[in-house]
């Protein structure tokens, strides 16, 4: 009936409101972002949510069979429910599946899009900065391919929906997925720098000028695999989340083609300045990025459009051998 479906428009529309904007709120007064988030980034956020004000009651109204639940819906369902329960004096605490996946996705959203954004930001003024005379090509193609790939995630991260074909289906459920994959980014990875010693340097030297030259077109190739990667999962890049099995090249080739291309690169740049803080160092994160790996597997596992594609690719980093 017409007036039900007004009804859940309005639900969904006013439950990411209130939602979103709590992001907002936090992204904008807590200490940390407003000391880590650059005006571009915090501009952005704010004109995706009034753009958001804008155009989603006419999203809904008009899809509203499609969008007959959403994450922010959802969430505030079971938060209701609870406290409802929690009046009653029922003690036990109670949340449907897809209820889980929209308070998970939640989390991964609210982490990883400002983040995401301020590292595209950061990416992207190196490339205004670039001028004729100093024009240096290994320097342009690193910076226009991580440009590519934080744009990526960054509009990733800000949309989901099914016309695009990146609905989440599940989210990363273990306490032990989400460390390792969280401790590679802001502010976890500072932390972790006092005591993890990190040599690696994109603009490292090596031994003569011809050697230079042959390692940094090695690391382009290796850095264009991982952009890759990235431009072959599209919309459905997200951090910690099925949004669709990508089969793919690179995906077609190994599971985890980011990984591999972003590791050798590192471990490349460190030949120069190698000792055995640095190595042990690096080591952790390979061993950190292996676990990624396996922890995403095992939660990928549970669709059996990942099974296929298992059998398929069966190799997890290099082609032949593991």
């Amino acid at each position: 009936m017409p007036s039900t479906r007004l009804i859940r428009g309005f639900q969904l529309y006013f439950s990411s409101l209130t939602l979103y904007g709590i992001g907002i709120l936090l992204f904008r007064y807590l200490a940390y972002y407003q000391r880590t988030l650059t005006p571009q980034t915090q501009s952005t956020l704010l004109y995706l949510y009034l753009a958001y004000i804008i155009l989603a009651p006419f999203i809904y109204l008009v899809f509203v069979k499609e969008y007959s639940e959403n994450k922010p819906r959802l969430f505030f369902r079971a938060l209701f429910r609870n406290f409802k329960a929690l009046f009653k004096r029922e003690p036990s605490f109670s949340m449907e599946n897809e209820e889980k996946v929209a308070l998970l996705f939640i989390l991964v959203k609210l982490f990883f899009l400002p983040t995401m954004t301020n590292f595209f930001y950061s990416n992207f003024n190196g490339l205004l900065t670039f001028s004729i005379r100093s024009f240096s090509w290994y320097s342009f193609s690193l910076t226009i391919l991580l440009t590519l790939d934080t744009l990526i995630f960054s509009i990733g991260y800000a949309f989901e929906s099914r016309k695009l074909r990146n609905a989440v289906k599940s989210v990363e459920p273990t306490f032990f997925g989400w460390f390792v994959a969280l401790i590679g980014y802001p502010p976890f990875n500072s932390i972790v720098g006092n005591y993890v010693h990190w040599g690696a340097n994109d603009y490292v030297p090596f031994w003569n000028p011809t050697l230079t030259i042959i390692f940094r077109i090695t690391i382009i190739f290796l850095i264009v695999i991982y952009a890759w990667a990235t431009v072959a999962l599209g919309l459905k890049s997200s951090n910690l989340t099925n949004r669709g099995i990508v089969t793919k090249f690179p995906y077609s080739i190994v599971r985890h083609p980011a990984y591999v291309g972003k590791n050798l690169a590192w471990w490349i740049t460190l030949l120069p300045v190698m000792n055995w803080s640095f190595a042990l160092g690096m080591l952790f994160w390979s061993i950190i990025y292996f676990f990624r790996a396996t922890t995403e597997e095992r939660h990928l596992i549970q669709d059996p459009d990942y099974v296929k594609y298992c059998e398929r690719v069966k190799y997890r980093f290099i082609p032949g051998i593991v």
